[in-house]
């Protein structure tokens, strides 16, 4: 049976999922595109084997197994992933969720508390940044649009990958590929790696052709995937996953740390690298 494969149509998930679009085409797996919300969704209700979902998703999913090797990271500025307020960060007093990512979100909320001093009452606010800005103090922001829009020069803009990082010393994990229990074999495992070799082969073209409502930016796009979005995922990551969870926990935004468990431990092909992360090595 084809695994019934998730993933994003941001530009940083674009070199993660480059190869597995021919590997779809050539029926080798079935692919399809949602936003990160709706992607842990569909993990839940058992319609997606894989899926690159924001790592919060592992709260709900706590039997998801970690596909070694390979996320959606940063190791300072993001560029993508901002809190945008009209008033100084100190004294936010409500911020508008974005709709597309918990896990952004719950990282707002961890810095704001832990670095400003402030937690804001928090809900889901409206996608457009303007309605956002006139009923909040401040907004998370985050993928294509928050890379690609301007910001009014009044407002403070905070990047939550430079934040985190000079913070904790640590890179940040924004999303991942997990699969269900049993659910990821040998093969598809090397179909993800290779897909990520192919993308970062190509960023050159995935920059060129990529357009985001209406806006066409090779330029930034480029030096968006090569400086600010890295695609490995090893030990420190695995790392800062936990530091993230454990804040969150202490902070009540989630209800507990989850385990991170790791896919294809038993595999000899897999074992090895496995077991380094397990190890924190």
């Amino acid at each position: 049976m084809r695994p019934r494969v998730g993933a994003v149509s941001y530009l940083n998930a674009r070199p993660l999922v480059y190869g597995l679009e021919e590997d779809a085409v050539r029926g080798a797996l079935r692919l399809e595109y949602e936003v990160p919300s709706r992607l842990a969704e569909r993990m839940v209700s058992g319609e997606l084997d894989i899926a690159l979902i924001p790592i919060i998703g592992l709260t709900e999913l706590r039997d998801l197994e970690l596909i070694s090797g390979l996320g959606i990271v940063t190791r300072g500025p993001s560029r993508s992933v901002l809190i945008v307020s009209r008033k100084p960060l100190d004294r936010i007093g409500s911020l508008a969720l974005d709709p597309e990512s918990r896990t952004s979100n719950v990282l707002a909320q961890v810095l704001l508390a832990e670095r400003f001093g402030v937690q804001p009452r928090a809900e889901v606010g409206p996608v457009d940044l303007k309605d956002s800005l006139d009923r909040f103090d401040a907004v998370v922001r985050i993928g294509d649009k928050a890379l690609f829009e301007s910001y009014p020069s009044s407002c403070n803009v905070l990047d939550l990958g430079t934040e985190w990082t000079d913070w904790t010393g640590l890179p940040f994990v924004f999303a991942a590929w997990f699969s269900r229990p049993g659910a990821l074999n040998r093969e598809t495992y090397r179909r993800l790696h290779d897909s990520r070799r192919k993308g970062v082969a190509a960023i050159e073209s995935i920059s060129n052709d990529y357009e985001f409502d209406g806006i066409r930016n090779p330029e930034l796009a480029g030096e968006y995937l090569r400086k600010n979005i890295h695609f490995r995922l090893g030990s420190a990551e695995v790392e800062a996953m936990k530091r993230f969870f454990g804040l969150a926990a202490d902070l009540g935004l989630i209800d507990e740390a989850p385990p991170i468990r790791l896919a294809l431990q038993q595999s000899t092909g897999c074992h090895e690298t496995a077991a380094r992360l397990a190890e924190g090595r």
